[in-house]
């Protein structure tokens, strides 16, 4: 057993006593809750060390069958790299930790992308963000992400890391008994993509401070290489440029042929002149975004090729043209698209099977935010739609 010991002024030494815990909830998952860092990033990769985006705590897992959430998962984080982390805390005494909880997470992983679209995880982590003071813009600024995605590519190749199996599974415990850690040595050594990790958080106390001590198990220097190998081959090419024939390539395999006219419609109907539309460069899917650089430089919609309509909120603070621009767009959204919104909206979402009635009213607020700049009138005039 893993002893501590605190070296007194004259060179003696005293023992720190190990405790165990007793409350899972308090002395473990609200403890990493706090202090992500304690999974260690820079024992998983050393050249890299790996950085925490929070996405849930307590994430629920679906039924198949109810579409009901029955499940949870402690914690489901987001490194770096966007590599799903799924996390499980266990005490040692908890028996649970030896086969059960093993099963369960292989299960998730293996129908993580049946459960989870890259709306869902993006929608959990602006709330995470928000719930911790911040927003999700900042959140993912400080994460210092690889290869300088923006948001929406983020979230893209979460879900491309999703569901290609590109996930890490890490189970979280005071100390781990010998069958886990068999369990996964074991997986770690057959699994090319995924990672199986095990951290044995041991807690130390004394009179008037606590100590946790995270030691990372199951990832040897030869598992890291051949995992390591794998991303980058799957990894080289995360992003494409899209373009409007791209694009529509793209919409036409997923849409069906009315929904496929909607979205070409609005695109082809957009008022000449007036606004900047630029092309995603997300892996999974293209998307087109529409600016109003009078207003604002960040765009007001991203129209995806799977239908899925983006409600820019977040991006047009800052400026008071882009704030005046930001509330008629809510309400729009709100009073439009009937999209079920609050007034500290970020990113409201809405498929094509929503929208796409309602085509027309979007081409109607185009034209009018047209209109109100071609008049001089800008965003404090017209009425929305």
């Amino acid at each position: 057993m893993t002893k501590v010991y605190k070296v007194m002024g004259n060179g003696d030494t005293t023992e720190i006593e190990r405790v165990r815990c007793r409350d899972e909830d308090a002395e473990l998952q609200k403890l990493l809750e706090k202090n992500l860092d304690l999974l260690p990033g820079e024992q998983i990769n050393p050249d890299d060390p790996r950085r925490w985006l929070l996405v849930k705590r307590e994430m629920p897992v679906p039924d198949p069958g109810s579409g009901l959430a029955r499940w949870s998962i402690d914690f489901l984080l987001l490194d770096q790299d966007a590599t799903p982390t799924f996390i499980e805390c266990k005490r040692f005494n908890d028996t649970r930790s030896r086969r059960e909880v093993v099963g369960q997470m292989l299960e998730y992983v293996a129908n993580g992308h049946h459960y989870w679209t890259r709306d869902d995880l993006r929608e959990m982590a602006e709330q995470a963000a928000q719930f911790r003071g911040t927003d999700l813009e900042s959140a993912l600024a400080s994460l210092r992400v690889n290869g300088d995605l923006s948001l929406e590519e983020f979230f893209d190749q979460a879900e491309v890391n999703l569901r290609e199996g590109q996930v890490r599974l890490v189970f979280f415990l005071e100390e781990a008994p010998w069958e886990l850690k068999s369990i996964v040595d074991f997986l770690n050594k057959q699994m090319e993509r995924s990672e199986v990790l095990l951290v044995e958080a041991r807690q130390f106390r004394t009179v008037d401070s606590a100590f946790v001590v995270p030691t990372l198990f199951g990832y040897t220097e030869e598992a890291r290489l051949a995992k390591s190998s794998v991303r980058i081959a799957s990894r080289r090419s995360p992003r494409r440029k899209w373009d409007e024939p791209s694009f529509f390539a793209d919409a036409h395999s997923r849409l069906s042929g009315s929904d496929f006219a909607i979205l070409q419609g609005v695109y082809s109907n957009l008022p000449a002149g007036v606004f900047d539309v630029s092309w995603g460069t997300g892996a999974a899917r293209g998307s087109f975004n529409i600016a109003l650089p009078s207003a604002c430089p960040r765009s007001l919609f991203s129209f995806y090729s799977d239908g899925m309509l983006h409600v820019n909120l977040e991006w047009l603070k800052g400026s008071e043209a882009g704030e005046n621009l930001r509330s008629r767009v809510f309400e729009f959204a709100l009073k439009g698209l009937k999209l079920p919104i609050e007034s500290d909206a970020t990113y409201p979402t809405c498929p094509i099977s929503d929208w796409g009635p309602k085509a027309g009213l979007v081409r109607a607020f185009l034209t009018e935010l047209a209109r109100s700049e071609g008049d001089g009138t800008g965003g404090s005039g017209a009425q929305g739609a």
